[in-house]
């Protein structure tokens, strides 16, 4: 009965020691794994900001090749609305010319040195709806460009054979874009009178009140247009009321004459 009993107790010691051994087991592997997880969040952690660090400087290396490429065409205009086939087979001498011909030899007495001009590469579009291509024109002089960029600003209007022709500078599709991000904000200036101009790469620059003010992005010119406005508001109310007090002033004096005119 009792080698029996000893028998059975003998089993259950033998169980708890293999139930012992494997909770063992899994604690040592519970603190491996405990180990390895806190070595790859550390790793993650070194990963993400070499991620980070590297985002910085691929952005800081996409804005200088963007400068570069800008600087490079910063004797560059596009002519925008002229009919395909007016250049004939002398783009060169055609916008020489054209260019006369649109702001007069009164503002232009010679054409401009061009170093080079064509057309925007492809070929030509069948819709009439999509337009000409752009003409591409560099000027060996930087100062020439600017002239010609005034003398548009100045004139507005520039027709050719009944087409309203546009100069804009010829820069990046990016760097166009960070300026049309402007395009509400330059609206709204406009309505309320307050003059602007863009300055490079894509700066907003304010002038009001004899200051000049500069906006790196729209968020900016918009809260100093809300602020404006507001102040403008306020500056509209004060100056009605000295208005109100003037009339109550003289209702006042006619009350006061009345009553003297009765006693």
């Amino acid at each position: 009965m009792l080698s029996h009993f000893d028998a059975k107790l003998d089993t259950i010691h033998n169980s708890v020691h293999q139930m012992q051994d494997s909770l063992n087991f899994m604690k040592t592997t519970v603190g491996e794994l405990e180990g390895r997880i806190g070595s790859n969040q550390d790793e993650l952690s070194r990963l993400e900001t070499r991620i980070k660090q590297l985002e910085k400087q691929n952005s800081y290396l996409a804005e200088k090749v963007e400068d570069v490429e800008n600087w490079s065409r910063a004797s560059n205009i596009r002519l925008l609305r002229v009919p395909e086939g007016s250049e004939g087979r002398d783009m060169i001498g055609f916008v020489g010319q054209l260019l006369i011909q649109l702001f007069g030899q009164d503002k232009l007495p010679s054409p401009p040195v061009i170093e080079r001009a064509h057309r925007s590469p492809g070929t030509p579009n069948p819709n009439p709806k999509a337009g000409p291509r752009p003409i591409l024109v560099r000027f060996l002089h930087f100062q020439d460009k600017l002239n010609i960029l005034r003398l548009s600003r100045d004139k507005k209007e520039l027709l050719f054979k009944g087409n309203r022709v546009h100069i804009y500078p010829a820069f990046s599709a990016g760097f166009m874009e960070k300026r049309r991000l402007f395009t509400t904000v330059k609206k709204k200036l406009r309505d309320l009178n307050i003059e602007y101009a863009m300055q490079y790469p894509a700066t907003l620059r304010v002038q009001v009140a004899g200051k000049r003010l500069f906006f790196r992005s729209p968020d900016e010119a918009e809260i100093f247009i809300l602020q404006h406005t507001r102040k403008m508001q306020l500056l509209d109310n004060e100056n009605k009321i000295p208005i109100d007090k003037k009339r109550l002033h003289t209702l006042q004096n006619i009350k006061m004459h009345i009553k003297d005119s009765i006693s």
